[in-house]
């Protein structure tokens, strides 16, 4: 089964931009209506889900993308037995992990959230753990089975559900407390993926793909393949979450009081953060693509349409990376004050900027590991990923306070995607010409610059005058950027054609 990769991706990008713009306003709406305090909050209280949502699935969605993939490669294939599979083991998990939170749940409150009021919510996530996993299989069996529009409509009506439904929580919340956030967060949650899992299983009805031979693995096999893949993503999950519990404790540590370090953070989580991965929304649109893709080619054996594709996508990626830092280090000082973040967010945004790059090269790279499937390395990597990180947090934010948090990303962004970048370049065979890869987008990205700096000053127009003259500089910039690359590009492709000739 082909598809066309281009016109996927491109789709998706449109829907999942629209959606992160929305949500990166309503970040800023709840911001201002709640405080910064309460964001941070917010924030902690999202991790623990995440956390409690993908240990209970064994991020089902990811093990439904990949071996449904693998098993659509197959000229004998049955993928509603393998999506039975997934459905089986998925809920087994997280009715467990329901019972161990409900049972637990006032340790959870105290030791995670430092709240013991939290103790009924996190109950209340807990009941609602089987429906999420649920949710997130048949969400992977149609990224699986190429149905790219009703991935696209899925995840539109999940967001929409629930944005309206915090609004609405935002809005009547009084007062605001901790376990009222909490409250609203497993309810909007519930209420989004309610409406997500309904509409995939009329779509189902319609969409199921029919077997044309005997499965090609049994539950065993399949369990035996998925527990790598579990056992990374709960390892990922739990490593997030520590570092998400730790920053909060550290920066008091740094003498800031417990309001204050709840402020910072929740300007780090709902505006920093969201800011920097929001240009990457067409690479999180591949990466789901990728995973399939890769299984499927790396089951038929097809190494050299995987060769192709990785190499394709890693100078794509390069391009857009190196673009989106030039605009976050001319522009984020005044991104981070227009999205509420302050002075300290701006700064915070210009200084993440240089390792961008290295983020959003994880989406990709870490699409191709899966999809061949090297889980083994990819939870490896994670381990020690995270091992930098959270050494750099509890050393360097307690020295350096807020701003220790931009060591921790630097160290382990470069470490980590390095060592993803060299596994892709062994599994796949690939030979990247560094001058290109690197030299001509960067070079690109500041004669590009330099050039739209002096026409602005020529016409006495300054870039970052306001939105209006920041969204004009930008598209012009990405105009000449692209168009300077594509020149160099075709110069290095003419000599390399006429060079032989010539000997």
């Amino acid at each position: 089964m082909q598809r066309n990769i281009m016109k996927d991706t491109i789709l998706l990008t449109v829907i999942q931009m629209t959606l992160d713009g929305l949500g990166l306003l309503l970040n800023v709406f709840m911001t201002d209506a709640l405080g910064t305090e309460a964001i941070g909050v917010l924030s902690l209280t999202g991790s623990f889900f995440s956390l409690a949502s993908i240990t209970a699935s064994g991020n089902v969605f990811l093990c439904a993308s990949r071996f449904i993939s693998e098993e659509l490669g197959k000229p004998s294939r049955d993928p509603s037995r393998v999506l039975s599979y997934c459905l089986c083991v998925s809920l087994a998990m997280s009715l467990l992990t329901a019972l161990v939170i409900l049972l637990f749940a006032p340790f959870f409150s105290e030791k995670f959230l430092h709240d013991t009021a939290l103790t009924s919510p996190i109950r209340m996530m807990a009941a609602a753990l089987p429906l999420l996993t649920i949710t997130a299989c048949m969400r992977g069996y149609f990224n699986a089975c190429c149905y790219t529009k009703i991935c696209a409509a899925s995840d539109t009506i999940g967001f929409l559900v629930r944005c309206v439904l915090m609004a609405f929580c935002v809005w009547w919340i009084t007062p605001v407390s901790g376990a009222a956030i909490c409250y609203m967060t497993a309810f909007c949650t519930v209420g989004g993926s309610l409406a997500t899992l309904i509409y995939l299983l009329c779509c189902f009805r319609k969409c199921r793909i029919p077997r044309s031979g005997s499965v090609s693995i049994s539950l065993p096999c399949y369990v035996r393949l998925a527990v790598p893949v579990m056992a990374g993503s709960a390892l990922t999950s739990i490593l997030s979450s520590a570092n998400d519990a730790l920053v909060p404790i550290t920066l008091q540590q740094a003498g800031n009081s417990t309001g204050e370090a709840l402020s910072q953070f929740g300007i780090f989580e709902a505006i920093i953060i969201p800011t920097l991965f929001f240009p990457s929304t067409i690479l999180c649109s591949l990466s789901g693509i990728l995973v399939t893709e890769t299984a499927r080619e790396s089951a038929a054996c097809n190494k050299i349409r995987i060769t192709s594709l990785s190499e394709k996508v890693l100078r794509q990626t390069v391009v857009f990376a190196v673009f989106v830092t030039a605009l976050f280090l001319l522009f984020g000082r005044e991104l981070g004050e227009l999205l509420g973040g302050g002075e300290i967010g701006g700064k915070m945004i210009m200084l993440l900027a240089p390792v961008v790059p290295f983020i959003y090269l994880e989406i990709v790279l870490e699409s191709i590991i899966k999809g061949m499937g090297a889980q083994a390395f990819s939870s490896l990597n994670y381990l020690a990923e995270y091992i930098i990180r959270i050494s750099a947090v509890l050393v360097c934010i307690p020295l350096f306070g807020f701003y220790g948090i931009v060591i921790s990303y630097y160290a382990s962004n470069v470490c980590g995607n390095l060592a993803r970048l060299w596994m892709v370049i062994k599994k796949t065979d690939l030979r990247p010409q560094w001058e290109k890869l690197l030299g001509i987008p960067v070079f690109s990205a500041v004669f590009a610059i330099q050039l739209l700096n002096a026409a602005f000053a020529v016409l006495r127009i300054e870039p970052d005058g306001g939105v209006v003259q920041m969204c004009i500089y930008g598209l012009l910039c990405g105009c000449v950027y692209l168009l300077v690359q594509r020149m160099l590009f075709s110069l290095g492709s003419h000599q390399q054609t006429t060079i032989p000739e010539s000997l």
